[in-house]
Order: structure tokens, then C-alpha cells, then sequence
């Protein structure tokens, strides 16, 4: 028997393929075993960095470099490294799921639409003056491993400048 405050007792792969991203990885398609619609504005709220649709019921975001996005009913993971990893980021994915519907009452769901941050976006945030000190040849390759969640905000040293300081704080909260 399922918790009251528990909506998805589990996330069941029901397809693996190759990854069209990345050859070296896997894609998956998913299902709840609810529907896990009346949670998504909740979810989205306490994933800020998440796109969502609201009319559409449609969520999406990176986590730690796998691209989700989550439909009512489906689920589909992209850049998993194998099955296991896949099983692991749904497995987190399942306990935000039922963490966002268990303090439903406590969190205002996101009423709109919400885009997820650009390549661009998180690129004109940055210093834009290719420093390398971040350990890539430019300001754009390490906006395209943020964007991914590859890298963190940590990584570039010029962004805990003072001149920096409010670009910093918009992108911890656009990216989590």
C-alpha cells in the first residue's frame, strides 16, 4: 500500500536505445506508476531551473548532464550513461516527484509557462573574457557544461568578483 502523501511508488523503464546526443550513451523512455500530472507545478516550483508548461503539462530539465522530461503519464532520459544511471537519476526524479506532492500545501506551483535558461542566457551572465582560468578555452564552452550540468558555478573563479557578484546569484537559481 502506498503512503497517502506518496503519488509515485515507482518509475519503470519500458524502453532503452542508443542516445542520439551522444553515442556513447543511452536513452530511455519511462512510466510512473501514476499519473503524476497534479504534481508537476509543484515539482516545477521546487525546481526552478526546470522549463514547464503548464497547459501542456510538460516539465524539463538537466540533471548532472541527463536531459529529462517529464509528461504525466511518461518520463523520457537522454545521456544516461548506462541503465543503472538511468535507474538512479529516476529514482531521484521519483523522490522530487513525491516530495513536491507531499508539501503541495506548503509550496505555490508554478502557474505558467517557464523556460528553461538558454545556452545564450547563461552565457551573457558569464565574464565573457575567456580567461581559461575555469579549465576551458572559453566562456562559451563552460556555458554549454553549465547548461548541461557538467560544470558549476564554482569553476569560474571570476564569478565570486564583486562586479559579478548579482550574475552569480541569477545563475545559482536558474541552474539549481
Amino acid at each position: 500500500m502506498v503512503p497517502a502523501d506518496l503519488l509515485v511508488e515507482s518509475i519503470r523503464i519500458t524502453q532503452v536505445m542508443d542516445c542520439l546526443a551522444d553515442p556513447e550513451r543511452i536513452r530511455v523512455v519511462a512510466v510512473p506508476s501514476t499519473d503524476i500530472g497534479p504534481a508537476l507545478p509543484y515539482l516545477a516550483s521546487l525546481l526552478p531551473q526546470a522549463g514547464y508548461n503548464h497547459e501542456a503539462g510538460i516539465l524539463t530539465l538537466v540533471h548532472h548532464g541527463r536531459l529529462l522530461t517529464v509528461y504525466p503519464q511518461l518520463i523520457t532520459l537522454a545521456k544516461a550513461l548506462d541503465e543503472q544511471d538511468a535507474e538512479d537519476v529516476l529514482e531521484w526524479l521519483r523522490q522530487k516527484i513525491n516530495l513536491a506532492y507531499a508539501e503541495r500545501d506548503r509550496i505555490a506551483p508554478c502557474p505558467g509557462r517557464r523556460r528553461s535558461p538558454r545556452l545564450l542566457d547563461i552565457y551573457q551572465l558569464l565574464p565573457r573574457d575567456n580567461c581559461r582560468r575555469c579549465g576551458q578555452q572559453t566562456c562559451m564552452a563552460l556555458a554549454a557544461r553549465l547548461a548541461f550540468g557538467e560544470a558549476s558555478l564554482g569553476d569560474c573563479p571570476r564569478l565570486s568578483e564583486p562586479p559579478f557578484a548579482e550574475n552569480r546569484a541569477r545563475l545559482a537559481e536558474w541552474l539549481g
